[in-house]
């Protein structure tokens, strides 16, 4: 297609131009030529998003999910550590009962019945629970006022929580 366009001319007054293609000569109402213009224009507007725009975004999506992951975890690991002091609360009772009936902790874990999934330590009274792979640990103090309980968590991932510590 060499020498397709050889001229584009304006007259002026009359709205009128002429382009020459391959020695043909077509007119055309110059309106419809600044209509096609902005067409085009209109068309590349609405391309969509550039590559650099996209990386942008991407950037940020990183950058965001590079900060929102380590919390979730934590929050994922204070839960566990938290399910699993709570699931130790009827083994805190018959801990309690015990030293309220026999004003001492030796023999509680012989004397009451613990949930199969809860260990207890003999003459301290200290109970633990696991789950998945974290374990909350409390540990009975004896007082004339009554038991205290300390909490510690430990394990893979643990994460201290209100009332309790991690080791």
């Amino acid at each position: 297609m060499i020498g397709v366009f050889i001229g584009l001319f304006y007259f002026f007054g009359t709205e009128t131009a002429v382009v020459i293609v391959s020695s043909t000569q077509i007119f055309f109402n110059l309106e419809e030529i600044m209509m096609n213009m902005q067409n085009m224009n209109m068309k590349k507007a609405q391309q969509g998003f550039t590559l650099i725009e996209l990386m942008i975004v991407v950037a940020i999506i990183g950058i965001l999910a590079s900060i929102a992951l380590p919390a979730y975890q934590d929050y994922i690991a204070k839960a566990k550590g938290a399910n699993a002091v709570a699931s130790m609360s009827g083994e805190k009772i018959k801990v309690a009962e015990w030293y309220s009936l026999e004003a001492t902790m030796t023999g509680v874990c012989a004397g009451t019945t613990m949930s199969a999934a809860v260990t207890c330590t003999e003459d301290s009274g200290v109970i633990s629970y696991t789950e998945d792979n974290i374990t909350a640990t409390l540990t009975p103090t004896a007082a004339a006022t009554g038991i205290t309980w300390a909490c510690v968590v430990s394990g893979t991932g643990a994460v201290a929580f209100k009332g309790c510590t991690a080791s």
